[in-house]
């Protein structure tokens, strides 16, 4: 399974630069869960679309003018997780975010049902000015 996984996560970033939200959730279970780094503005644990629409993506959105979470390198990790490392991109308040991260999907079924990030919050935070 685990390249079709990856292919499974790698299409959710290509959904995501292009901007196609409802592609980003159509490779998620419904209750998916979606553990962002507690350091970050938006850290915190939520779970299904709406919740991570209105506590994540639209805030993040609201605050990095073309904001971008580009994989450097997306691979098979053990029977249904997948790694990812790259960085995020953008501009916030106080200037450019250029923050590492890491991102653990566990994927079943060809769907995607938790989402965990680690990512260098003292840089985002610094960018976005908050």
């Amino acid at each position: 399974m685990g390249s079709d996984d990856v292919e499974t996560v790698r299409s959710i970033y290509e959904a995501f630069a292009r901007g196609d939200v409802d592609a980003v959730f159509a490779a998620m279970v419904d209750d998916i869960e979606w553990d962002e780094s507690p350091g970050m503005p938006y850290g915190g644990v939520y779970h299904g679309r709406e919740e991570i629409v209105s506590k994540v993506f639209g805030p993040i959105l609201t605050d990095v003018d073309g904001f971008t979470a580009e994989p450097d390198e997306i691979l098979p990790l053990g029977e249904d997780r997948v790694f990812a490392q790259g960085r995020h991109g953008g501009r916030g308040a106080r200037g450019p975010v250029d923050a590492r991260f890491v991102h653990l999907w566990t994927v079943r079924d060809g769907k995607v049902t938790r989402y965990q990030q680690l990512a260098d919050t003292q840089r985002f935070r610094e960018a976005v000015g908050r």
